[in-house]
C-alpha cells in the first residue's frame, strides 16, 4: 500500500466508524423517546449528514482499495529464480518502429481494423467476378 492509499483508507475508516457511532446514538435516542413520549417516531429518519458521511466513507474506502494496487511481481517458472516486476518483462514500444518492416513490405499493420468486409460494395464485387468468370470461359474455348 502506498502512503496515499493508507491515508485515504484511514480517513474512510474514521468516517465509517463515526457514522456508525452517530447512527447508534440516534437509534438509542429514538428508543428513549419511544418509551417516554407519544410522538410519531416513524417519521424520524437518520439525519442526512450521517447518511452522507457513511456514503462518503464507503466511496473513499473503495478508492483506497484501488489506489493500493501495485505492479505485479512474480517468480519465473524456469531459469534463474529472480523476482520479476511488471515493467521489467515487457518494454513499451512505439508501433511505427515495430511495424517498420511491414510498412516497407506494403503490409497494413491496422488491417484488422481497416478491413471492414461489411462495407464492401457487393454489386461491384459480383460484376468483377462475373467478368473474371467470362474471361476464364473464353480462354478455355
Amino acid at each position: 500500500m502506498s502512503l496515499i492509499s493508507k491515508f485515504v483508507f484511514t480517513v474512510a475508516l474514521l468516517q465509517i466508524l463515526h457514522s456508525g457511532f452517530s447512527s447508534h446514538e440516534f437509534v438509542t435516542m429514538k428508543q428513549r423517546l419511544a418509551a417516554n413520549s407519544d410522538l410519531d417516531l416513524d417519521a424520524l429518519f437518520l439525519p442526512r449528514d450521517v447518511q452522507i458521511e457513511a456514503f462518503c466513507g464507503v466511496v473513499l474506502l473503495a478508492l483506497s482499495i484501488f489506489l493500493s494496487f501495485g505492479k505485479q511481481e512474480f517468480l519465473p517458472l524456469s531459469g534463474k529464480l529472480k523476482l520479476l516486476k511488471q515493467d521489467g518483462v515487457l518494454q513499451e514500444i512505439s508501433i511505427n518502429k515495430a511495424t517498420n518492416a511491414k510498412n516497407l513490405a506494403g503490409s497494413n499493420p491496422y488491417g484488422e481494423i481497416t478491413n471492414l468486409p461489411s462495407f464492401v460494395d457487393i454489386h461491384a464485387k459480383r460484376a468483377e467476378v462475373r467478368r473474371w468468370r467470362e474471361e476464364q470461359i473464353q480462354s478455355k474455348a
